[in-house]
């Protein structure tokens, strides 16, 4: 960084030379690609473009305009003309930046000037050496200056002739091709984490066992260049390593096994959603997209308990509290992302009465968001007794109360997730919800006492 030390670049006109109409010919921009295509990820994207561009007589092509952060082992670049792809002979770049020290090291041996630092008159001079924000410099008047660059009231160096071109802060990269003479269409890909996005849902309780679903998507683009006409995909779901670029390529490449859904489509394990064609992704820029929406969503509330009966020790009670959990059935493919519940309060106002995190959830399936801890809802929980029979199986008896202090009736799952448990069965006054969990409905302001017996594998 620069601090406050800062430093003139003096730039002449005259300094640049006018390219050859070989090299104007050899030279193309990422923002004037004749198509584009991304594929982003939450933490990356896949930039593929496609230019219609002749090298020079040299066999070299100068692609300008790149993010300064695309990752090295992600750049393909070719030639493509139908069937025949033409590799370059040779890839080298330039990463650009403003970076201080390999900047002010091109100033040695160059003419320069100081001013500031107490001097009633600039000084000319030239630097003889730089080193970690030290430079020495040799004015023209017999004394020499060591200059602390880092200094804020110091010197300042400007320099006295043209030493910084394009590719000392502007990103180029060259491909140079055995043959002279390429046709085709130019492809370069290449992947940014300056491109990404989220998702997150925003689930608004309309009456009691309704709701509207909505997933929206926010984009942003925190790179120099303007996306505008690219055509932009979202993929969501367990891709692997996000570095492992040429896993995902394969993929999203992939023609076969595509399944439509409502959000978007499946490809391998990952579900891929193209935007509509107008969609704006400009340089430095974000927005919020809407992508899915379902309303009249029908809603069930649960006050949620796991546990893990073999874990449980001594006959003393355990005392605990649901938390609170909603479950719904998706008609659509959907990704992961966080949730955040909006509730109509008192004075009419949508206030956000929780937060969750929605896992990625196949059509059909069950959708559960675990909010906070109740409030008004206690678990008692006691072991009655624990035998071993001939089966070397643990057969253990609970007696479980369900305190609803609430003003209204509540439902109660109560789930054992030990992974050696075989059997739920003797039930009194609760059902069954599936072969690992209880329900049971306690009226507002009562409790409710549940007996049963579970039984493990040792």
């Amino acid at each position: 960084m620069f601090k406050r030390s800062f430093l003139m670049l003096a730039l002449s006109v005259s300094g640049f030379c006018m390219a050859s109409s070989e090299t104007q010919k050899a030279t193309v921009s990422v923002n004037d690609a004749d198509s584009t295509l991304l594929t982003i990820y939450p933490d990356n994207t896949l930039v593929r473009q496609q230019f219609t561009v002749s090298s020079s007589d040299d066999g070299i092509i100068k692609i300008k305009g790149m993010p300064s952060d695309w990752l090295e082992d992600s750049l393909e670049v070719d030639y493509r003309d139908k069937t025949i792809s033409q590799l370059p002979e040779k890839l080298w770049w330039y990463r650009g930046g403003l970076d201080r020290d390999m900047l002010y090291r091109k100033l040695v041996g160059k003419g320069v000037e100081l001013v500031g630092g107490g001097l009633n008159a600039s000084v000319q001079g030239t630097m003889l050496t730089y080193d970690k924000g030290m430079a020495l410099v040799q004015g023209s008047n017999g004394r020499q200056y060591l200059v602390d660059l880092q200094e804020s009231q110091g010197f300042q160096i400007a320099a006295r002739e043209t030493v910084f071109i394009e590719q000392d802060y502007k990103p180029v990269l060259n491909a140079e091709f055995i043959s002279k003479t390429v046709s085709g269409k130019l492809r370069l890909a290449y992947s940014t984490p300056s491109i990404r996005y989220n998702s997150h849902y925003r689930l608004t309780l309309e009456q009691k066992d309704k709701a509207r679903l909505e997933l929206k998507a926010l984009l942003s683009n925190n790179t120099d260049t303007d996306y505008s006409n690219a055509r932009v995909r979202l993929v969501s779901g367990d891709s692997g390593s996000v570095s492992d670029y040429g896993r995902k390529g394969m993929m999203l490449d992939a023609t076969a096994g595509k399944v439509q859904s409502h959000y978007g489509e499946r490809i391998g394990e990952v579900l891929v959603t193209t935007l509509p064609d107008t969609t704006t992704l400009p340089a430095h820029s974000s927005q919020q997209i809407s992508l899915y929406s379902e309303n009249y969503l029908s809603l069930e509330k649960l006050y949620a308990l796991d546990i893990y009966g073999r874990s449980y020790g001594g006959r003393g009670q355990a005392l605990e509290r649901p938390r609170l959990t909603y479950r719904f059935k998706v008609t659509g493919d959907l990704p992961a992302g966080q949730v955040r519940m909006f509730q109509e309060g008192p004075d009419g106002s949508l206030v956000v009465s929780g937060s969750s995190w929605m896992s990625q959830t196949t059509s059909g399936d069950m959708a559960r968001l675990t909010m906070g801890e109740a409030l008004a809802v206690r678990i008692e929980r006691v072991r009655i007794d624990s035998q071993k029979n001939a089966n070397n199986e643990l057969s253990v008896q609970w007696q479980v109360t369900v305190y609803n202090d609430q003003s209204d009736e509540i439902t109660v799952l109560l789930s054992d997730l030990d992974r050696n448990l075989l059997k739920i069965d003797n039930v009194r006054n609760a059902e069954l919800d599936s072969s690992s969990a209880l329900r049971v409905s306690v009226p507002a302001g009562k409790k409710r006492i549940i007996n049963y017996s579970s039984r493990y594998s040792r």
